[in-house]
């Protein structure tokens, strides 16, 4: 077997009304509304070769056989402030 590291890094510029906050389970996330939003890996998959090709997450069991791969996931969120 072998092992694939995925690193995604993403910045967003998020509204001021988005609240940083901690979620009763322990995980700190976005809260926007009164939605709690934490972000997760969610493979997505073509058969496509076409270079404008549609990416999605329709084909159910093969995002379930990825995901069962997952051996460990870290999510770490941090807001800064632009002055």
């Amino acid at each position: 077997m072998k092992k694939l590291t995925v690193l995604i890094r993403a910045e967003l510029e998020i509204p001021e009304d988005w609240e940083f906050v901690e979620h009763p389970s322990g995980i700190q996330v976005l809260k926007i509304g009164n939605h709690f939003v934490d972000f997760d890996i969610a493979p997505l998959s073509t058969t496509s070769d076409s270079p404008d090709a549609t990416w999605s997450d329709t084909n159910v069991e093969l995002v379930e056989d990825v995901l069962a791969c997952v051996s460990g996931l870290d999510t770490d969120l941090e807001v800064s402030y632009r002055q």
